[in-house]
């Protein structure tokens, strides 16, 4: 997350927290975009832990469209159990 700075502070200090990322300095909380989710081990890919905290994320905060996120997870993952609570 190297680069990126907080709109209200100018922090670049910031945690990830279930598909978010939080300004350690102010507590502005941020969805996570897709370019945060690239793999540094080998300077590309993508990360699909990532992936699917961000869906778990959705299926919370949308509950209208949470069996849709569910099936995308269990498309990656098809033993995750948190997925499967909302089909």
């Amino acid at each position: 997350m190297q680069g990126l700075k907080c709109k209200n502070c100018g922090s670049s200090d910031f945690k990830i927290s279930i598909g978010l990322r939080v300004c350690n300095h102010c507590g502005t909380k941020y969805i996570q975009s897709l370019g945060d989710n690239l793999s540094k081990e080998n300077g590309a890919g993508i990360s699909l832990s990532n992936d699917i905290q961000q869906l778990l994320y959705k299926c919370q905060i949308d509950p209208k469209n949470a069996r849709k996120y569910a099936n995308l997870i269990l498309d990656i993952d098809p033993t995750n159990q948190e997925a499967k609570k909302y089909l």
